[in-house]
């Protein structure tokens, strides 16, 4: 009994010595990574912390010298590990950190140099960091333990104004050439408590084409700095947009409605208010100011002839599926743009094939992801192409211009020439052809064959008239002169009422409306259904906007709770039916940025209502 213990345990110690050797080796053999952290902007006298993040030990850590701040404590050492052993694969990783405390002293943009360390006796460098320092004020937080980006503590007890609350709208170029993007970036602006948002009015973007760049739906607030004051920002919006035109383009102001949590003054400050809550919510609309963007026409000079169009910084390439066939077989070929620029707009270019070549329209293929960095992806397109006659033929190199916004020059890039053999076709008889290509992109029906299409003689009884008997004058001839004539009046008389019907706009629209309505519930209840809140509530508030305006016959743009109301009490509409009308409206906008209060359960309620509602004004008005 001994023995087989002594023998456990001598196996125990070789599995541990073996496992600590291989987790050591993990620890080793990993990529060093060696990062420093700090927020991008601090006011004076703010203390924050300066960190330097190892994956493994190192020795001899030397800090550059620190202008502009004052070091009150540091470094602090601490270290933290975690080892995982899933599906036979061990994973461990180590963290070192270095934490000095520091304050601003005095305002301006200062740089901190890579910090050293050495680690097996190798030197590594961490990243430069680039700090603010503003001018201090009572807002600022001057309590340590600040991590990079964390938000100020805001005020609580200051009263709303346009100093401490605004919303913005940033672009990044206010002067861009045609074809250019910008990047328009809506941002809420505070240093008060802001706790949700009610109703909002984005800007219609009018003169630009505009694509939505794809942001977190919970609106997270962050430090930055603006006039040389620190405050909470927020990002509402990102849309990436493309000027259609030349010139001034104004883009419209943003409204926003914001609400601001206060602590209530009170005589006498008590352990009670803490606890139960001592505030309230007050509601302020915010405006921003319109932008101006200066869009100028691309350069004449050195403008290639056929220019595409398209702006930006893209390649290339040509493919072709096979360059030996039979006549009448189809073969592809493909042409690749890659890169970033207006890649939405980019059109198939113009080829130039052999005459004896059938050539389809192109069949277009795009994969474009719009971002902060603009436009990027593939377009593909894709020909299909018939030679009908045996011989030598050649594909010329195809030519695309553009307009490079990196080096601000006109580029042209050449694709490949390619030279294909037709052979002989299929001898009448056979079936198929020999080389037996197969052109998947496009359908049967889509390809004809020529050459096929002589008929045979018609052989059987024929149907032979004797010779001497006349049509004219006939029962035929008179039914074959007044039935198309019937027909032809009644059309035209079909036709007038029709054009009539569809003249009254107010009479079409109301009709449509119930129908519109319906369309944009159904895409509603998709939304609901993928758990998409914010969707859900922009498809709701469309449906219910829409069918008003459809209904009333008034545009969307002049439609407002007070005139609505107002028209509503001219058509008899109960005053419950109105609120229930106007209190949905708020509800929807109120949800579309209050975060957390999309659930299912809400969401559900808000489409039966929604439904319930538009039944209701349908047979009242």
């Amino acid at each position: 009994m001994h023995a087989v213990d002594g023998i456990n345990l001598g196996q125990m110690k070789r599995f541990g010595f073996i496992l600590l050797l291989f987790i050591t080796g993990i620890a080793y053999g990993q990529e060093v990574k060696f990062e420093a952290s700090a927020p991008s902007v601090v006011a004076t006298g703010e203390q924050f912390r300066l960190s330097y993040t190892l994956n493994q030990e190192g020795t001899n850590l030397k800090v550059p010298t620190l202008e502009g701040f004052e070091l009150l404590m540091g470094p602090s050492v601490s270290q933290s590990s975690s080892f995982s052993f899933v599906n036979g694969k061990s994973t461990q990783s180590k963290s070192y950190t270095y934490t000095y405390l520091l304050e601003g002293t005095k305002e301006g943009k200062f740089q901190i140099a890579p910090a050293t360390v050495t680690i097996d006796g190798k030197q590594y460098q961490s990243n430069a960091l680039t700090i603010e320092v503003v001018k201090g004020n009572t807002n600022s937080n001057a309590s340590s333990g600040r991590n990079s980006g964390q938000p100020i503590q805001p005020d609580a007890t200051a009263s709303v104004n346009e100093e401490n609350l605004f919303v913005k709208v940033d672009v990044s170029k206010k002067s861009l050439y045609l074809g250019e993007s910008l990047v328009a970036t809506i941002k809420v602006y505070t240093k008060v408590d802001l706790s949700n948002f009610g109703r909002s009015k984005f800007p219609t973007f009018d003169g630009f084409l505009a694509e939505e760049i794809p942001t977190p739906q919970r609106i997270e607030l962050v430090r930055e700095t603006y006039n040389g004051q620190i405050y909470n920002v927020g990002v509402i919006r990102k849309v990436l947009l493309f000027p259609q035109h030349t010139g001034e383009i104004v883009i419209e102001p943003f409204e926003l409605e914001c609400i601001v949590r206060q602590r209530l003054a009170s005589g006498g400050h008590s352990f009670f208010d803490d606890f139960f809550g001592n505030y309230r919510d007050v509601r302020a609309m915010r405006r921003s100011k319109p932008v101006t963007v200066t869009v100028k026409e691309l350069p004449q000079n050195g403008k290639p002839a056929g220019f595409s169009g398209t702006v930006g910084n893209i390649t290339m390439s040509t493919s072709l599926s096979a360059d030996t066939v039979s006549a009448n077989d189809a073969i592809t070929y493909k042409v690749t743009f890659s890169g970033q620029g207006n890649l939405k707009l980019l059109q198939a270019p113009v080829m130039d094939f052999p005459l004896d070549f059938e050539a389809y329209d192109p069949k277009e293929s795009r994969n474009v992801n719009t971002s902060e960095n603009g436009m990027a992806g593939t377009v593909s397109f894709e020909y299909v192409l018939i030679p009908r006659y045996s011989g030598d033929y050649k594909i010329p190199a195809i030519r695309y211009s553009y307009y490079d916004t990196k080096s601000n020059t006109y580029k042209t890039i050449v694709g490949q020439e390619y030279a294909i053999h037709v052979r002989k076709g299929a001898e009448k008889g056979q079936t198929g052809s020999t080389s037996g290509n197969v052109v998947q992109s496009f359908k049967k029906e889509d390809i004809r064959q020529v050459g096929e299409d002589i008929r045979y003689l018609k052989t059987g009884s024929l149907n032979l008239k004797e010779a001497g008997v006349h049509f004219f004058g006939t029962l035929k001839y008179w039914l074959s002169l007044f039935i198309p004539l019937a027909l032809f009046i009644a059309a035209f008389v079909f036709n007038r009422q029709r054009i009539k019907a569809n003249a009254d706009i107010a009479r079409v629209k109301n009709r449509t409306a119930t129908k519109m309505a319906r369309k944009r519930l159904k895409l509603a209840a998709t939304a609901l259904k993928s758990h998409n809140g914010e969707q859900f509530y922009d498809e709701v508030l469309k449906a219910l906007w829409g069918y008003m305006s459809y209904k009333l016959n008034i545009d969307k743009a002049e439609l407002n709770r007070d005139n609505i109301s107002e028209i509503l009490q001219r058509k008899n509409v109960s005053e419950d039916l109105m609120k229930d009308f106007i209190s949905l409206l708020d509800t929807c906008e109120y949800a579309r940025y209050a975060p957390g209060s999309n659930s299912d359960n809400e969401m559900e309620k808000v489409y039966a209502r929604s439904i319930e509602v538009i039944t209701k004004l349908d047979k009242n008005i």
